[in-house]
């Protein structure tokens, strides 16, 4: 394990702008030890690959007059040496590219992180390990979906890994915490700090994680969130599984390009069908159209887990395979009609593009039936639902 101060040799190099995940993976490889990087002069960095003035900066900025760059270095130093500080009282750290404990799947990126923040539980990154992401607008149903295979796949021995948003990924994360007596079941990858929960209304579930799974981040302690980060963010995600599953999305949507991200690093690409009417299983058909592994329930999942090699593992264990209840409507899109683009009434979230019953749309609102019907004929008029037998269905 590198000191404190090798460590901030290498922080202070991948924080100079110019220097970025890649370059720093380039300059390891080359390195016998990432300790020797302490002792480098700027003509043994100009020889590994980094740029002359970056290299004389990075040897020089201590000294600097800048005094912007002055108060980054104090606030870096003094953020990594907190988080250090707090390592055994409090279960958290950072994980250098170089650690052995980094996620080898990971590390076999060419722009792996070079430092990977963590609350929470180790462990979760010794198991198989499955991305499940999708809309954050997800109808119940594909919500109700994700939390049950999720569950049977924790409880499979599997490490379910998403990004701690709404929707799907907030499904996936409750799933694998289901079960009290499964631990190391989930990894949350955020766009964040790891002290920092977003979206805020995850906070109860990310203090959960952090408890019992693995709260995960490339940014600092005190990163707030920026949209910028996660895209970033996402390649992680789908970097850490040996699979990433799709249910429901846009088909342009940030969970496509992480189906996109997946493919690129080599990774199994699955994804769930869903209704016609349902604009969001547009996503998840396209995928299957250009060879995405169509999956209907945690066995089907399990059966390509343990066919696919886990990245950079020379062997994958063995997984008993159980038996889901909860069977998915099988679909193959044939309308091209686009969505409306505006967005749809929050009671119109409550409902599913197949038949949902009164009782059901009451209980997901908690509302009363009597002050519902007259909200339900509304929203009938204005084009959003249609009366079915036994209920209503969402048209769009």
């Amino acid at each position: 394990m590198l000191t404190d101060e090798q460590l901030y040799a290498w922080w202070r190099l991948r924080h100079l702008k110019g220097v970025g995940n890649i370059a720093i993976n380039e300059l390891l490889s080359r390195l016998s030890h990432p300790a020797d990087l302490l002792n480098a002069s700027a003509d043994d960095l100009i020889a590994h690959g980094i740029a002359p003035a970056l290299a004389h900066q990075w040897l020089t900025d201590a000294t600097t007059n800048s005094s912007d760059l002055a108060a980054n270095q104090a606030n870096s130093f003094a953020a990594l040496q907190a988080w250090r500080t707090n390592v055994e009282r409090q279960g958290q750290g950072v994980l250098f590219v170089g650690d052995p404990n980094y996620p080898p799947a990971l590390a076999s990126l060419r722009d792996a992180p070079t430092f990977l923040w963590y609350r929470g539980q180790l462990e979760c990154l010794n198991k198989p390990m499955l991305a499940i992401v999708g809309s954050r607008g997800a109808t119940p149903a594909a919500l109700e979906w994700t939390r049950q295979q999720a569950c049977l796949l924790a409880e499979a021995g599997v490490t379910v890994v998403s990004g701690l948003a709404l929707g799907v990924d907030g499904a996936a994360h409750q799933g694998a915490l289901m079960n009290p007596n499964v631990t190391a079941a989930t990894i949350a990858v955020m766009g964040t700090g790891a002290d920092i929960i977003y979206p805020s209304r995850h906070r109860p579930l990310g203090d959960e994680i952090a408890q019992r799974g693995l709260l995960m981040t490339e940014f600092s302690p005190g990163t707030g969130a920026q949209s910028r980060h996660f895209p970033s963010r996402n390649r992680i995600i789908s970097g850490l599984c040996q699979a990433t599953l799709i249910v429901e999305a846009n088909l342009r949507s940030g969970t496509m390009i992480t189906a996109r991200m997946a493919a690129d690093q080599g990774r199994d690409v699955l994804a769930l069908p869903g209704a016609v009417a349902n604009p969001l299983a547009r996503g998840p058909h396209q995928l299957i159209r250009e060879g995405a592994t169509l999956v209907e329930n945690a066995s089907d999942i399990l059966e390509v887990m343990q066919a696919a090699p886990i990245p950079q593992s020379t062997h994958a264990q063995d997984i008993p395979i159980p038996k889901a209840e909860i069977p998915t409507q099988l679909a193959i899109e044939t309308t091209t009609t686009e969505p409306a683009t505006s967005e749809p009434p929050q009671l119109v979230s409550m409902i599913d593009f197949h038949v949902t019953p009164v009782d059901v749309i009451a209980l997901r609102s908690s509302q009363p039936i009597a002050s519902l019907l007259p909200a339900l004929l509304q929203l009938e008029l204005d084009g959003w639902i249609e009366q079915a037998p036994g209920g209503y269905c969402r048209k769009r």
